[in-house]
């Protein structure tokens, strides 16, 4: 391999110098090319980590872009030691990093380890080159903590990330407007509740399939409405219910009515919506009015056949999931995982037992799913509730959402506040990402709504309130 040349050709050249870490690339195949114009690096070894992936069912595709992409890099032509133009409109280079290996390194922190002989190689890069500034990106907690002690800058992968301001944003409640009395007026002057409309105003603030609690001039409340194109359509919140369940008020100190929840119940049952995003912390809702919501349209109404459960499957692997050391079929391996599902339906059947909700999974009519399989399933005429998804990656939410039919609704639930993969948080995954793509690209198919009110129980709202800043 020739030698890596990385000495600035002249001094107005500042580039940093970019290394990326395994887990960047698996979770972004395209992040190679969002580093402007400084100089992106890719230790040897990391591909080696890629290569060991790519037969992997949850990060084999994105392992096998990120070989592809690297490929189509080296065919356009360039001198390893020189690197490769990476073609982002910002001229940067890539390099492809080998030996280095500093003589400074800590004793201690054995190099077969991959993560230390990462961070020899940064130290002996920066020997090698001490006018370059070298940063380590790695999405590995861990990792940026020995890369600090070692006097390495690093930093957290950023291109999906959003801001804890613009996170906050999303967790307010259902807005409320007060209408003039002529609005009121020509709101019920037909005679079919269904037609009961009036023209939306831009004042108002609200995106596509958004809801809003309506009060009179006197601020009276009097009914829900929510925003379809240019109308603003009226339902009733006191009519609203799933499997004859209404909103839920917990705290009724606090709250007389949980407008959210009434919001939440019309989207899911709205057959043109077909995509849901349900935003909300553990014990306001989520799964019960998802699940209620399926199993009426799956068995009353019969607009679906089917009712697909899927939830990723977090395990300690380094890399990625895998449930494969799990004994019995994928069905035994994801019972225990889809245990919020499993109560859910338990409650809902009509036998209320054990036996009655294992009768549904076993007629095939609701099937567990595993996020990893999800390329070879058929979510045809489903009602498909994924759950937990800030625990995914934005990948993994395209992957499972380019295999919707015209005949899928989609329903995803999650509380960003809960993270339990080690490359993600509440900044960077794919329920935010699928958020935060909804807000900026409306469209008539899909709603998106975040749940407040703690409604599971006075016990779950003590926790929440006096442990939520983890005292």
């Amino acid at each position: 391999m020739a030698q890596l040349d990385l000495n600035p050709k002249s001094p107005q050249d500042q580039r940093n110098c970019y290394i990326l870490d395994t887990n960047v690339l698996l979770h972004d195949p395209s992040a190679i090319f969002r580093f402007e114009e400084h100089i992106v690096l890719i230790p040897l070894f990391v591909l080696d980590e890629i290569d060991s992936k790519k037969k992997d069912p949850q990060l084999g595709y994105n392992a096998r872009d990120i070989s592809q992409k690297l490929e189509l890099l080296i065919q356009r032509g360039g001198d390893p030691g020189e690197g490769l133009l990476i073609p982002n409109g910002h001229q940067g280079t890539l390099y492809f990093v080998n030996n280095f290996m500093s003589k400074n390194f800590p004793p201690e922190l054995a190099t077969s380890y991959k993560d230390n002989a990462m961070l020899s190689q940064i130290m002996g890069l920066k020997e090698k080159f001490p006018r370059r500034s070298f940063i380590l990106v790695s999405k590995d907690r861990n990792l940026r903590i020995k890369s600090w002690a070692l006097n390495i800058p690093c930093e957290d992968y950023l291109h999906d990330k959003i801001s804890e301001e613009y996170l906050d944003s999303f967790f307010q409640p259902v807005k409320e407007l007060a209408l003039e009395e002529d609005e009121i007026n020509y709101l019920f002057k037909h005679k079919a509740a269904g037609d009961w409309d009036i023209p939306y105003r831009k004042k108002w603030r609200l995106n596509e399939n958004e809801g809003a609690a309506l009060f009179d001039p006197g601020n009276q409340f009097f009914g829900m409405g929510i925003r379809k194109g240019d109308k603003l359509k009226y339902f009733d919140y006191f009519s609203t219910k799933i499997l004859d369940m209404p909103p839920k008020v917990l705290d009724m100190q606090h709250y007389t009515y949980n407008f959210e929840q009434a919001v939440c119940m019309q989207q899911a049952m709205d057959d043109d919506i077909k995509i849901q995003i349900i935003i909300g912390k553990a014990g306001t809702g989520k799964t019960h009015i998802a699940m209620a919501a399926a199993l009426e349209k799956v068995f009353k109404e019969r607009k679906y056949d089917s009712i697909k459960l899927i939830k990723p499957v977090i395990t300690k692997s380094r890399l990625g999931e895998d449930i494969g050391f799990l004994p019995g079929s994928v069905k035994r391996k994801l019972l225990p995982k889809m245990r919020p599902f499993v109560e859910k339906l338990r409650l809902f059947s009509k036998e209320g037992t054990e036996e009655g909700y294992k009768k549904l999974i076993d007629s095939g009519v609701i099937e567990l799913l595993n996020l990893a399989d999800i390329r070879g399933a058929d979510l045809a005429n489903s009602f498909v509730i994924f759950d937990e998804a800030q625990n995914a990656n934005p990948f993994q939410m395209r992957t499972l959402g380019t295999r919707l039919g015209e005949d899928t609704k989609l329903v995803v639930l999650g509380d960003p506040t809960q993270i339990d993969s080690v490359y993600l948080d509440k900044y960077s995954n794919a329920l935010i990402y699928l958020y935060e793509n909804a807000l900026k690209n409306p469209t008539p198919f899909l709603a998106h709504i975040c749940l407040v009110q703690m409604v599971r129980s006075h016990t779950s709202q003590w926790f929440e309130a006096n442990f939520e800043k983890g005292r």
